[in-house]
């Protein structure tokens, strides 16, 4: 399945085959939505992408319009005065803003390709590894930014030498080198013609890492991560699946945690819906671990590889809500002489205490 993503100034769209995902941060929070693909899911896209982009980019690109059309409607009436830019300036700013990306869409873009660049399963509990992916993405649109600039530069080159004309030759060059963007890549799969793909690959991979992308924050690759597992859930559930080794029953590492999740920086004093939150959170890996809440903390007992996950997992609730600061607090119980359990230790105590309870009533 083909999957296509487009990242913007406030979040990242990942679309398939029939929906549109999404997720952006707007004051501080972070939303998700998932639509059909269709006219209206399309119409808020452009208008989410359009609202987000700060203001010096909408002058910019007003200015470039402005340039180009006002011009050719006051030639209406005055023929004698500048028509204004060419029409397939239009083209190249269509294609040429890709070097003047703001910084936010930078990152947004950046966690975009990391999440792309990953061979694991995309989840919040593999971040630090998403993270470590790759920037580059060989099917970046990069790739069509550097088709087409070199098809106007080496179209450009020809046709002067053909026939001498620079104006009319940068124009013909402008609009047939339309053409490439659509038919280069699929040539590029040939292999007769592998170097053409890699000069193109080249070029577009410098230009990710020095241009278009940049190392995303941790907000940025949540974003990239949701967006796409909005998407997943609906039309591809199958990559979402944790494969798990078959384990020994006597190999298994299993361990107790005591856990408190602190979050700093609340408008009240309560934190009882992050607790709350946290528990709804643990439900999901009933059958994997056992946990127990408490006045104070929670206990959560399980092998040692699923309470590495889970605790990820519950550390970041609070961010969700737009926090900056968790303080968490972990104690393990790791027994590697017997197996140990909550139950377990809890029976171990009242047995003590019935030996006491025994020993005193003899006396």
């Amino acid at each position: 399945m083909k999957i296509r993503g487009l990242s913007y100034q406030r979040g990242i769209f990942y679309i398939g085959e029939q929906h549109v995902a999404c997720a952006y941060h707007e004051k501080g929070l972070l939303k998700t939505w998932l639509k059909p693909m269709n006219a209206s899911t399309l119409l808020i896209m452009m208008k989410q992408v359009m609202l987000s982009m700060p203001l010096w980019f909408k002058c910019f690109v007003m200015v470039c319009l402005g340039l180009l059309f006002v011009p050719k409607i006051v030639a209406i009436w005055y023929p004698t005065i500048w028509s204004g830019l060419p029409f397939y300036t239009v083209f190249y700013l269509m294609f040429g803003t890709h070097f003047l990306f703001p910084n936010e869409l930078k990152k947004y873009h950046g966690a975009e390709h990391k999440v792309f660049s990953d061979r694991g399963v995309i989840r919040r509990a593999r971040l630090f590894q998403i993270r470590k992916a790759a920037i580059t993405n060989r099917y970046c649109s990069t790739n069509s930014v550097v088709i087409y600039f070199l098809s106007v530069m080496i179209g450009l080159i020809l046709l002067v030498f053909y026939n001498g004309q620079w104006s009319s030759s940068l124009a013909v060059a402008s609009y047939v080198s339309l053409l490439s963007v659509v038919v280069v890549p699929r040539i590029m799969e040939v292999k007769a013609l592998g170097l053409l793909k890699t000069l193109i690959l080249r070029i577009s991979y410098w230009l990710q890492l020095h241009v278009t992308t940049a190392e995303p924050d941790r907000m940025h690759l949540i974003a990239s991560i949701e967006s796409y597992r909005k998407l997943a859930e609906k039309e591809f559930p199958e990559r979402l699946i944790v494969k798990r080794k078959r384990v020994q029953e006597e190999d298994k590492q299993m361990a107790i945690v005591d856990i408190t999740v602190i979050p700093i920086g609340t408008e009240t004093p309560s934190v009882s819906k992050y607790v709350a939150e946290i528990q709804q959170v643990l439900k999901t890996y009933e059958g994997k671990v056992t946990y127990k809440l408490t006045p104070m903390s929670t206990l959560i007992e399980g092998e040692l590889s699923d309470l590495w996950e889970v605790i990820q997992v519950i550390h970041e609730v609070p961010f969700k809500h737009g926090l900056e600061r968790v303080a968490t607090n972990i104690r393990i119980d790791d027994r590697r002489d017997k197996k140990a359990t909550m139950s377990g230790k809890l029976e171990a105590v009242e047995a003590h205490l019935k030996e006491a309870n025994s020993t005193s009533n003899t006396e």
